[in-house]
């Protein structure tokens, strides 16, 4: 029981820092993190304008939805782009599944929080 256990805490450790799995997990962190900035200054162009109507605010509504639509693209190739190298490891339907879950829920909290603090400052 022992040494199974030493065998899958070295193939973790392999995994994560001999095979540039750490890397992967950064470099996926942060495109969530631009995407869901992207997103949420788009969203934030559009709830948050303002009320008064004067020339070019149908502009700036409509560019808040371009830069919305543009962040959520960057999420999906994103995510698109990490569920194929799950895939190519041949990790389990289950965990490609729960990843999906976790993705879009952390994308849409993160959203959130920015808008928040935005409309908060």
């Amino acid at each position: 029981m022992l040494e199974q256990i030493k065998q899958l805490w070295d193939a973790a450790v392999t995994q994560v820092f001999d095979k540039e799995g750490l890397d992967a997990i950064f470099t996926h962190a942060r495109n969530v993190l631009t995407g869901a900035a992207v997103v949420a200054a788009g969203l934030y162009a559009v709830n948050h304008v303002g009320n008064e109507h004067r020339t070019g605010m149908m502009g700036v509504h409509v560019a808040g939805y371009v830069v919305a639509f543009v962040g959520a693209g960057l999420l999906a190739l994103n995510l698109f782009d990490g569920l194929r190298k799950l895939a190519r490891r041949r990790h389990h339907l289950l965990l490609r599944m729960a990843t999906i879950l976790v993705y879009v829920v952390i994308s849409m909290r993160l959203t959130q929080v920015i808008i928040y603090f935005r409309a908060v400052a």
